[in-house]
C-alpha cells in the first residue's frame, strides 16, 4: 500500500491489509456464497484490490465490496501458476490497462455484464455490449472484473456515439431528456426519460410515474430500453435474410424461365422434326415412280456389265475358233 494512500487508512484497515499479504499465494475463497464467490489462489494483493487464480481465469476484486476472504487450511500449498496480470497499483488503473479488451463486470447478479472496454473516466467506465449497446458502470459499485472471450460480433470496429466524458454526471448531462435505463437487473432497475438534475437529485419520468434517484445509487446507465439494441440487431438481420431469399427466389424463377423457354424450343424444334419428317413421309409416297425408276436404273446397270465390250470380244473369239 502507497503511503500516501496509508496516510487517510485507519490502523484497522491498514492490519487488515497485512492479514491479506499474509494469506498470498495460498488457497483461499473469496465470499462465502452467491455468484462473486470463487476459489483459487491469492495471486496478488494491491492497494484497493486483490487478484485471485481460479480454474481457468485471474478475477480481479475491489476490496471495499469483499465480505469475507477464507483460508482453505487443508490445501495450504498450491501448484496452480498465475497468469500474467497487469501492473497496476490500484483499480481504477488496472481497468486503464485492459482498455480495448474484452471484460466481465461482476461474476453473477444482476449487475454482471460482458462487453468491450472503451472508454475510462475519473469514476465510471463505458462498456459496449451486444444486448444493450454502451454501457456506463460507476466504478466504486463495480465489485469485480476478469477477461473473457469475445463474443461481439464487430470487435475490431469502435462504436459510433461513446460519450467520452470525464465523469459520469457528465454522461447525464448528455443523456437528458432521453429514455434511459438505470441499473441493470434486480428491483432498483427502471427505465424512462431523465430530467436535469435539482437539488442533488436525477428524477426519471415514466408514463404517469415520477421517481427520483439519488446520484450514489446508481450502479449503471445505458440509452434506450434494456435489450434494445440486441432487439435491433435481430431486426437487421432478419432484413437481410429477406432480401436474401427475395433475391434467391427471384434468381430460381429466373433459371425456371430459362429452362420453360428451352424446354419451349425443344418442343417447338421437337415438332418441326416431327413436321418435317411427316412432310418427307407425305413426299415420299407421292412419288414412288421415281424410287422405282431408280431401283430399276441399278439394275438394268448391273445387266450392262454382263454385255460389256470384253465378254463380247471373248464371245466372238470363241465363235470364230469353232468355225475355222
Amino acid at each position: 500500500m502507497s503511503k500516501r494512500r496509508m496516510k487517510y487508512h485507519s490502523n484497522n484497515e491498514i492490519s487488515y491489509y497485512n492479514f491479506l499479504h499474509s494469506m498470498k499465494d495460498k488457497i483461499v475463497t473469496v465470499y462465502r456464497g452467491g455468484p462473486e464467490s470463487k476459489k483459487g489462489k491469492l495471486a496478488a494483493v494491491k492497494s484497493d484490490y486483490i487478484a485471485l487464480q481460479a480454474e481457468k481465469k485471474i478475477i480481479y476484486y475491489q476490496l471495499d465490496h469483499v465480505k469475507s476472504i477464507t483460508e482453505d487450511t487443508n490445501n495450504s500449498t498450491t501448484t496452480i501458476e498465475t497468469e500474467e496480470m497487469p501492473d497496476a497499483d490500484d483499480f481504477h488503473s488496472l481497468i486503464g490497462q485492459l482498455m480495448n479488451q474484452s471484460v466481465q463486470f461482476n461474476q453473477g447478479g444482476p449487475e454482471s455484464k460482458k462487453g468491450r472496454l472503451v472508454w475510462l473516466g475519473d469514476d465510471y467506465a463505458a462498456l459496449h455490449t451486444n444486448e444493450d449497446g454502451v454501457v456506463y458502470f460507476a466504478i466504486h459499485h463495480i465489485k469485480s472484473i476478469s477477461k473473457h472471450e469475445s463474443d461481439l460480433k464487430t470487435e475490431e470496429q469502435t462504436p459510433a456515439g461513446v460519450l467520452e466524458a470525464d465523469e459520469l454526471s457528465e454522461v447525464f448531462k448528455s443523456l437528458t431528456h432521453k429514455w434511459v435505463s438505470i441499473n441493470r437487473g434486480g428491483p432498483e432497475a427502471i427505465e424512462g426519460i431523465l430530467v436535469d438534475n435539482a437539488d442533488g437529485h436525477y428524477t426519471l419520468v415514466k408514463n404517469q410515474e415520477v421517481l427520483r434517484i439519488y446520484p450514489f445509487h446508481i450502479k449503471s446507465i445505458s440509452l434506450g430500453p434494456k435489450g434494445s439494441h440486441k432487439k435491433e440487431d435481430q431486426k437487421n438481420e432478419q432484413n437481410q435474410e429477406d432480401n436474401h431469399d427475395k433475391d434467391s427466389s427471384s434468381f430460381i424463377s429466373s433459371k425456371s424461365s430459362k429452362r420453360s423457354l428451352k424446354s419451349s424450343d425443344y418442343q417447338s424444334s421437337k415438332s418441326g422434326r416431327s413436321s418435317r419428317s411427316k412432310s418427307s413421309s407425305k413426299s415420299s409416297k407421292r412419288s414412288p415412280r421415281s424410287s422405282d425408276y431408280s431401283s430399276s436404273f441399278k439394275s438394268s446397270g448391273r445387266q450392262k456389265e454382263d454385255y460389256s465390250h470384253e465378254t463380247i470380244v471373248r464371245t466372238i473369239d470363241y465363235h470364230w475358233k469353232r468355225k475355222f
